[in-house]
């Protein structure tokens, strides 16, 4: 749908055990992924299970899901109207779009930090732990969108609303920006 490239972008589940999860692979085109080249992660030991190597976002996956016990799918996109809209010289994502508010609620934007490093997991994990607000959408700036969801089919909604939504976004601005705003999201 055009939210990542063939090798780029990544998605987990967690197993109903709530020890381990399932990861997309390093390196192969998500158009040849097959159900063998699924990954298994230990999310309390870090044991790696699979022919392939783990998406290099695996720690950050695993962080999430070790903040956040209800969540049980992760998508890592790098959709490109969001990305546009985070990455411009705009502060706020504000709210214009009332479904998009319903299933994205108030995504956090942050800063970016080195792919696959420790310190963006936690960044990530970190917003999405935010005191008193669900937050089921963290926006890198000049890197991705992570949404997660109790199913992959609910991250997937996050990741497809939100986009919308700076679709949406980036076309008032064409026509001199939004006039009709719920409320502004949190910029970290």
């Amino acid at each position: 749908m055009g939210f990542t490239s063939p090798v780029s972008g990544n998605h987990s589940i967690r197993m109903q055990n709530k020890k381990w999860m399932w990861i997309t692979p390093s390196g192969v085109p998500r158009y040849n992924l097959q159900e063998k080249d699924l990954v298994r992660v230990n999310l309390e030991t870090s044991k790696i299970i699979g022919r392939l190597k783990p998406s290099i976002e695996w720690h950050m996956h695993t962080s999430i899901y070790k903040r956040l016990r209800k969540v049980n799918a992760i998508m890592h996109t790098h959709s490109p109207y969001t990305l546009g809209v985070a990455t411009s010289a705009v502060d706020e994502f504000q709210h214009i779009l009332e479904e998009a508010k319903i299933v994205v609620g108030n995504p956090v934007i942050i800063s970016n930090k080195p792919s696959g490093s420790t310190e963006l997991a936690k960044t990530v994990s970190r917003a999405f732990g935010q005191p008193h607000e669900e937050v089921r959408a963290v926006i890198i700036r000049n890197h991705g969108v992570v949404t997660v969801g109790n199913n992959i089919h609910q991250a997937r909604a996050v990741v497809e609303s939100l986009e919308e939504w700076a679709k949406i976004w980036a076309i008032t601005k064409l026509f001199g920006g939004p006039k009709y705003v719920f409320d502004e999201c949190k910029t970290l």
